[in-house]
């Protein structure tokens, strides 16, 4: 199975930093790095040009340059499933984050909407019909 994936390199040892994204140096698009674990390839996600890990010259920010055995070895399964699994993690936290916003913004319409049309029916103001089916539903949630 082929996957082209972002590549955290390891830890600076000039700066201590250590990257989750890093940069086709000398690209004119300055495309992001990718790498293809499996088959130890790396691509330029804007140019397109790929090659070798073993032919490859990392950078950090600080100017350190990394071997490229330091950047093989990171590439080990541990470290590859434990970035997937955060990436995963992370991703479906993104997703929930959306779906709670979304469910949240759904409820507030309908109470806005029912709200109205209660407001109306009672002679009442919008604002007293959303306090009544609010305090409704939160001492009827689980």
């Amino acid at each position: 199975m082929s996957e082209w994936i972002a590549f955290l390199f390891p830890k600076c040892p000039s700066c201590g930093k250590q990257w989750g994204k890093n940069y086709h140096r000398g690209c004119t698009f300055n495309g992001q790095l990718l790498v293809e674990p499996y088959k130890r390839q790396v691509k330029c996600e804007s140019c397109r040009d790929n090659w070798h890990i073993l032919d490859s010259k990392f950078y950090c920010s600080c100017g350190y340059q990394f071997y490229a055995s330091e950047v093989e070895d990171a590439l080990s399964t541990t470290q590859l499933l434990r970035q997937r699994l955060l990436q995963k993690i992370n991703e479906m936290d993104s997703f929930e984050r959306t779906i709670a916003s979304k469910s949240q913004n759904s409820f507030q319409q309908w109470v806005h909407n029912i709200s109205y049309d209660i407001a109306k029916a009672l002679s009442t103001t919008v604002s007293k019909a959303q306090e009544v089916i609010k305090n409704f539903f939160d001492k009827w949630s689980f």
